[in-house]
């Protein structure tokens, strides 16, 4: 029965690893692809939390897997995300236990459901780019399998609930969307023990099972000390490494909306998500096989509730918009009630007294049809096999500037990427991108002084004045905003001014007005030029190809919408530029850009 069990294991892990790589990314992605990957390979700092356990992961990937860095830190994820379907198939498998159910339709049963669970739109996507979120997939199946095979097993049953914490505990030092799992695990302690299931010496060996992979956040101030390569948030100060891993900057997006509307427009957004996930079908599968499951395994389905509804909680109050990543724990439990759903299903049919052939034919029609039709309706959404267009919004801001120039940008989906393409492939290294948003950390600051020391020395007084108000924000001081504030402009408008004495200074900021009074800028390609010259500026036509933007066969996801609106903006400025100074050729051939990119912008929106 154990090899039974394997060999389905690994077949689910077969067919998942096939269909990721048919619809991996090739290149570096949005967000915080670029950035995570050059993390892994120096064995850097990432933005908050820092991801230790992943970083650590990743830089043992980029030293022995093949093929470029992206290449190997997707195939990472992908890895993550196929195995965290395989414990799936044996958490699916193990709870079903508790049905009179042949072993066969069991495991068909479990299998099947963990290859639909794996190819939904949102666990799919773990699996074809670099995010931390894999990991943690990964590592919650693990602990979820754990706590199930506790509650199920006799004999030596606190080994699977020491693994159980300790799975989690490392989740926690992925990312820690997972530290809503405590008070799961705290109720089933607690009641565990009420009952005497468990003793003193076993919770104080899961309390330290918890603790112990916790430590792998030492590795943050211990690699900070050696200044690495992205050195984010200044970690190896004991304060500031708090702040890091608690996500501090980020409480201004986390239960921070006081309006009911909106709230409840997230929850109905967590619907809506879910619904797509799943079908309204196997949501009321999912409905049935709760009820069924209740019964039987009331500790775990109290489990599963509680975290449900702090998975919701948690999603709902946080407004970023990258948030789909953040509802996996919950597809997670709604795929083991589907499952029991679906084992009522075959119940039903076998008290109707259907023979059993024909229930084996009818399940095998329906595992088919269901399988199929999920990987096929899936597949154009979750397929990034020709996703190139981070790589492209890069590459099309360099186009925009003249070499040995300096741009001041605050779009990170252009920022993260460049970081990957500059610093991994060396691409275009006479040109300097700094992010203005970060600029307003200390630690941001450490990093433009230590790559660009030229910039940073013509700059030296308004940028040292700068790091010397905000100093007291920083470490929770009593500090005045509008000093904070003043300095920081002058510190860019020192940047613009004395940057602009040696070459070309651009920005792609659109509505920071206190920014964009420092100096006049004209349009440039996709970016705006610092410039107080009254005199006409000439700049190479930018070529803009509306096929490549508007290929149908492509995903286009809606941050490639929010990249070309910069595009557009660009472009109508150009445009308007050109008609001042007469040059009405000129004007008309932004015009007809501005008017493709937005058609490209309303076919992603449609």
């Amino acid at each position: 029965m154990i090899g039974t069990k394997i060999v389905f294991f690994l077949v689910v892990v077969a067919i998942l690893v096939l269909a990721y790589s048919l619809t991996a990314c090739p290149t570096v992605g949005f967000i915080d692809s670029g950035e995570l990957a050059l993390a892994c390979k120096y064995l850097g700092i990432a933005h908050p939390t820092g991801y230790p356990l992943y970083t650590l992961l990743g830089h043992v990937a980029a030293i022995f897997l093949w093929g470029d860095l992206i290449f190997r830190v997707n195939l990472l994820s992908l890895l993550f995300a196929a195995f965290a379907a395989g414990f799936l198939f044996l958490l699916i498998s193990r709870l079903l236990d508790i049905f009179q159910i042949d072993s066969r339709w069991r495991l068909s049963l479990s299998a099947s459901m963990a290859l639909f669970a794996a190819l939904t739109p949102v666990w799919w996507e773990q699996g074809t780019s670099n995010e931390v979120y894999s990991l943690n997939l990964l590592l919650i199946c693990v602990s979820v399998f754990a706590l199930v095979e506790y509650l199920r097993s006799s004999g030596n049953r606190a080994r699977w609930l020491i693994l159980s914490v300790y799975a989690l505990g490392l989740s926690i030092t992925n990312h820690l969307s997972a530290i809503y799992f405590i008070p799961g695990f705290i109720i089933v302690l607690a009641i565990e023990t009420l009952k005497k299931r468990i003793d003193k010496k076993t919770i104080l060996c899961v309390c330290l099972s918890f603790i112990f992979p916790l430590t792998i956040y030492i590795f943050l101030p211990i690699r900070a000390s050696f200044s690495p390569f992205l050195n984010w948030g200044g970690v190896s100060d004991p304060f500031f490494l708090y702040k890091h891993i608690s996500g501090w900057q980020y409480r201004i997006w986390m239960f921070s909306d006081a309006d009911l509307a909106a709230v409840a427009g997230r929850i109905a957004y967590s619907g809506a998500l879910l619904r797509e996930q799943f079908g309204w079908f196997g949501l009321i599968l999912a409905s049935i096989g709760f009820v069924r499951l209740l019964p039987k395994e009331k500790l775990f389905v109290l489990f599963a509730v509680l975290i449900m509804l702090m998975n919701l909680l948690y999603a709902a109050n946080y407004q970023i918009v990258d948030i789909d990543s953040y509802y996996l724990p919950m597809i997670i439990f709604i795929s083991l009630f589907t499952a029991s759903g679906l084992k009522y299903l075959l119940e039903t049919m076998a008290k109707a007294k259907v023979s059993r052939r024909i229930v084996w034919i009818l399940w095998l029609v329906i595992l088919i049809i269901t399988l199929s039709s999920n990987f096929i309706g899936n597949f154009f959404k979750a397929n990034r096999s020709g996703s190139t267009f981070a790589r492209q919004g890069a590459q099309d801001m360099v186009r925009s500037m003249e070499g040995g120039s300096l741009a001041i940008v605050e779009n990170w989906d252009f920022y993260s990427p460049w970081l990957y393409l500059r610093y991994e492939e060396n691409y275009r290294p006479d040109i300097t991108i700094i992010d203005k948003e970060l600029l307003r950390r200390s630690w941001y600051v450490d990093f433009v002084r230590r790559y660009y020391p030229a910039l940073y020395s013509r700059s030296r007084e308004r940028i040292e004045e700068f790091l010397r108000q905000v100093e007291p924000f920083e470490r929770n001081r009593p500090f005045d905003p509008m000093i904070i504030d003043k300095s920081y402009y002058d510190m860019l408008g020192a940047m613009i001014k004395n940057e602009s004495a040696v070459g070309a200074v651009y920005t792609n900021i659109a509505a920071d007005y206190k920014f964009l009074r420092i100096s006049p800028a004209v349009p440039a390609g996709i970016l705006f030029r610092f410039r107080d010259s009254s005199e006409f500026l000439e700049t190479p036509r930018f070529d803009f190809d509306r096929s490549y933007w508007e290929n149908r066969f492509v995903f286009r996801e809606t941050r490639v919408a929010v990249l070309l609106t910069s595009y557009r903006r660009a472009f109508l400025a150009r445009e308007d530029y050109c008609r001042q100074f007469g040059k009405l050729n000129e004007a008309e051939y932004y015009k007809t850009l501005a008017a493709d990119v937005e058609s490209a912008i309303s076919q992603i929106e449609k």
